[in-house]
């Protein structure tokens, strides 16, 4: 469901944007830095929390990245949507086809019905969207109840897996002149309610989603600060 509602808000002509460069850059160097961290970082952990940490490295976006305050929520969705291919290809190379092809369809239909029916009456979209948003507070919930002890381990290997990801992001902005608000939202974060389902599907554990979920409340705090503070 949350694919679903995800794909109603994002039409298909999204994926045009992402023939350029300098978006193609901004989901691709994020993945390939969270799986470095994965590879130098992973021997650290439990078998589980290794588990835990490479489905934060290979998670999509947060879905709800367009609708962050100050991100352009054309770009952020084109990104997201970028991130949701790279999500399903690096599903497919490390054997976890199932879940990331049921949520692949869930998304294509919903990005069709959209695209077909662009004028799609509002109170479809919101009762979707709401159960969508129910979905991701019971995986949230999931992640927490999952973890039984504090581990200083998992929260440093969270925390440089977080810098190694959003570090990416921004070096790519930069260099493509991308709106950093957009660029971190859309290839910069990944989604903790994902990656929990991730984790518990594959049967490892959700405390490293868990605090990468808290830091990325920590960085979407930030960013709607700043959009605060901005002249009018």
């Amino acid at each position: 469901m949350l694919f679903f509602a995800v794909g109603l808000r994002t039409p298909l002509l999204a994926l045009l944007a992402l023939r350029r460069a300098k978006n193609l850059a901004l989901v691709v160097l994020p993945y390939g830095a969270g799986l470095l961290i994965v590879g130098a970082f992973g021997p650290m952990v439990s078998d589980a929390d290794r588990v835990g940490l490479a489905a934060v490295a290979i998670a999509p976006a947060l879905l709800a990245a367009p609708s962050l305050p100050g991100v352009r929520m054309d770009r952020a969705g084109a990104l997201l949507v970028g991130t949701i291919g790279m999500w399903w290809v690096l599903s497919l190379v490390r054997g976890g086809f199932g879940p990331a092809q049921n949520a692949m369809l869930a998304f294509i239909v919903g990005a069709g019905i959209t695209s077909a029916v662009p004028m799609l009456p509002e109170i479809v979209r919101t009762v979707v969207r709401r159960i969508g948003d129910a979905a991701f507070i019971v995986l949230v919930a999931i992640a927490v109840m999952g973890v039984t002890a504090f581990d200083v381990t998992n929260v440093l290997v969270a925390i440089a897996l977080f810098v190694a990801i959003v570090g990416a992001a921004l070096v790519a902005a930069r260099i493509g002149g991308v709106d950093i608000p957009s660029a971190l939202a859309g290839g910069g974060s990944r989604d903790p309610a994902v990656a929990t389902a991730l984790a518990v599907a594959a049967g490892g554990s959700t405390a490293i989603p868990l605090y990468s979920g808290i830091l990325l409340l920590a960085l979407s705090a930030a960013l709607a600060v700043r959009n605060r503070r901005k002249p009018r």
